[in-house]
């Protein structure tokens, strides 16, 4: 029974490991690229929903509605491609779970779901990109 389990162990970490770490940055790159694309394709419009002053809906309190528009739109635009090709993936997870952060705590009534995007990027950056990775080929051990 332990070697069937020690066999079973093995197989997961060889290729179930890669596979599900490579599903998750693509899942969660994916969720943040969209979004990227559709703020980068109305930038004024993405201004006003970070604008407090015009109660904008991603109005945040420790950052003016511009810059706030303009890094959220570079975070989920660049972060993603870092994060689905596996280069620098603990960089790209690491951001992108900041990013899944302050939505959850600072926008109200999100429909959609950052605490379970905050634990897959908390997991990508605890792994890394896994032999799926640009990470995995430039940075072997």
């Amino acid at each position: 029974m332990k070697n069937l389990y020690i066999a079973f162990s093995d197989l997961c970490s060889t290729w179930l490991t890669p596979i599900v770490n490579l599903w998750a940055r693509i899942h969660i790159g994916l969720i943040f690229w969209r979004s990227g694309v559709a703020k980068f394709e109305d930038m004024e419009g993405t201004i006003e929903l970070f604008d407090a002053e015009e109660d904008g809906e991603f109005a945040l309190p420790f950052l003016s509605a511009e810059p706030a528009a303009y890094l959220a739109t570079f975070g989920e635009l660049i972060l993603p491609i870092l994060l689905v090709l596996g280069l620098f993936t603990r960089v790209g997870a690491a951001g992108l779970f900041v990013m899944a952060a302050v939505i959850f705590f600072f926008i109200e009534g999100n429909p959609q779901q950052p605490h379970l995007w905050m634990i897959v990027c908390a997991l990508l950056t605890a792994q890394g990109g896994s032999k799926l990775s640009i990470d995995h080929f430039l940075f072997k051990r």
